[in-house]
């Protein structure tokens, strides 16, 4: 946008809480273009704002940060972090446009580290990777993004320190290699991911899916129940023994 003065009674955060709700709420754009700033402004320091705004640059804008929150880094975005779980969504009748505009008015954005908050925030997948759970029921949809997010983060885990974002995904612990987690998934789902791989996973119900970080980077895949013990919260000379077997392999 070009020239936006505050007025008298606008604070910062209030200025910015206005620009926010501008470039996300593309309905409050129309309105503010169709009905003009008196009929959008809540009070006499919105509206000396909103009757400066460059409409047309506000739209160019919008479109700037929809594609920086789809397309984050320069080699990576949201569509290549959760290519299954968009492919399922894709198939159930979503699009991305629709995903985007839902995830941008939804409050796990709001929380993304990105926006100009001063506490420390989520990282943008794990964000979008919230919003899609909310409605992602207990189906091969939850545990696809699920496994998504944990290779996201792992990644994160083991190229990035110290980290530029938190992590809330609960679960994750800390081991003498960085860190490690395991997840409960239907074994349906973990087939599929391990033939994209060219791997085979077991003939079972439910299987248990271990993430860890490693000298050399990111390992994963599904572990025997003797393996998961090493992720009991007490402690016991089970859990101790496999503790130093995965440390002997480089694991933990």
């Amino acid at each position: 946008m070009t020239t936006v003065e505050p007025g008298a009674s606008l604070d910062g955060e209030h200025l910015t809480d206005l620009l926010m709700r501008l470039l996300l709420d593309a309905d409050l754009r129309a309105r503010l273009a169709d009905e003009g700033a008196e009929a959008v402004a809540a009070d006499p320091g919105e509206l000396e704002c909103l009757a400066s705004v460059d409409l047309a640059e506000l739209d160019t804008t919008a479109r700037r940060l929809r594609s920086q929150v789809w397309r984050p880094g320069s080699g990576g975005s949201l569509a290549t972090t959760f290519p299954r779980s968009l492919r399922l969504l894709r198939d159930a009748g979503a699009t991305e446009p629709d995903l985007l505009t839902g995830f941008l008015g939804s409050p796990h954005f709001a929380r993304f580290r990105l926006i100009p908050y001063t506490a420390p925030g989520l990282s943008v997948e794990e964000a979008f990777a919230s919003f899609l759970l909310d409605a992602a029921g207990s189906g091969a949809l939850r545990d696809t993004v699920t496994h998504e997010l944990m290779i996201a983060l792992f990644t994160a885990l083991a190229c990035e320190q110290p980290l530029s974002f938190v992590i809330e995904a609960e679960g994750i612990v800390r081991t003498d290699r960085g860190h490690a987690a395991v997840r409960a998934y239907a074994a349906a789902s973990a087939a599929a991911w391990a033939a994209a791989a060219g791997e085979h996973s077991a003939n079972a119900e439910a299987v248990r899916y271990a993430y860890f970080t490693t000298s050399a980077g990111l390992a994963h895949g599904v572990v025997s129940g003797r393996v998961a013990a090493a992720f009991e919260a007490e402690p016991s000379d089970r859990r101790e023994t496999v503790r130093r077997a995965l440390a002997r392999r480089g694991l933990w």
